[in-house]
């Protein structure tokens, strides 16, 4: 009897020891599938981009959008089967060879450069939709813009990782 009744209390000891890791395991394992997942159905494609230049063959910096900023614009497509929903949160990296660097979003007083966004035909960055991106730089523009032509390199990143890049001339 005494037998029986230390069995029954080292059973109960031992579920009371091993069913919090089982359950800490199974949540674990729940959320790295749905991380999983996530990422899986995360997709961009940088479908275009270009400067603040016009096409001569002494290219010289064209104020398009009247910010006296020199800018650069990259066109982002969703492409995957989920919707984006922290743009704020994503990476850019942007420059010419031997200068590419990480570009900061455009908070509310942030130094140069740094990028802001426009969802274009949508309210949010859902399936299929297009995002403009624009890199402003205040580099002395119009007057002595420091911006030089030739080729640059985009690189954008998601917040779970899914990233595309991009190289356009000037």
């Amino acid at each position: 009897m005494l037998l029986t009744i230390a069995g029954v209390i080292s059973a109960i000891a031992i579920i009371n020891a091993v069913y919090p890791a089982v359950t800490r395991s199974t949540g674990a394992l729940s959320t790295a599938s749905d991380t999983v997942d996530e990422r899986i159905r995360t997709n961009i494609n940088v479908i275009h981009a270009l400067g603040e230049h016009n096409a001569s063959t002494t290219p010289q910096w064209v104020d398009t959008n009247s910010n006296s900023l020199f800018d650069f614009f990259v066109w982002v497509k969703n492409v995957g089967d989920s919707r984006i929903s922290t743009i704020s949160e994503t990476d850019l990296f942007f420059g010419q060879a031997g200068g590419i660097t990480r570009i900061p979003y455009d908070a509310a007083g942030s130094a140069y450069p740094s990028w802001s966004y426009t969802i274009e035909d949508d309210t949010e960055w859902s399936i299929g939709t297009t995002v403009k991106v624009t890199v402003s730089f205040d580099d002395g523009c119009p007057g002595a813009c420091t911006q030089a032509t030739g080729s640059y390199f985009v690189k954008v990143i998601t917040p779970n990782g899914i990233s595309s890049e991009h190289y356009f001339g000037t």
